[in-house]
């Protein structure tokens, strides 16, 4: 029915179709590898700027307790009497809310 020139005509048009579609699929690919590859690289930037974040808070909460601890140390060492009182009230203050 179709002459050969037009079922040559066929035949090259259907390989540059399928080229053209190869062609298109390895770009998707690609791309799809790209985003993944970039989408992971700042994942991984945000985690290690969060973990910074979160190490200097540590460091800093740390220090805090430190100096915190060292004046309450000072401070009973100083005034046993005044800090056993308070000590003592504290922990009367307590047991009667628990016993509520």
């Amino acid at each position: 029915m179709f002459s050969a020139t037009t079922k040559e005509a066929a035949n090259v048009t259907k390989d540059f179709a399928a080229n053209d579609i190869e062609n298109a699929a390895q770009n998707v690919k690609r791309d799809v590898r790209d985003g993944v590859e970039d989408a992971t690289n700042n994942f991984y930037n945000y985690a290690n700027q969060a973990g910074r974040k979160v190490r200097g808070l540590i460091d800093s909460a740390s220090n805090e307790f430190s100096h915190v601890s060292e004046k309450v140390t000072g401070e009973v060492r100083s005034n046993p009497v005044r800090s056993s009182l308070i000590a003592l009230g504290a922990g009367y203050i307590i047991a009667s809310l628990f016993r509520r």
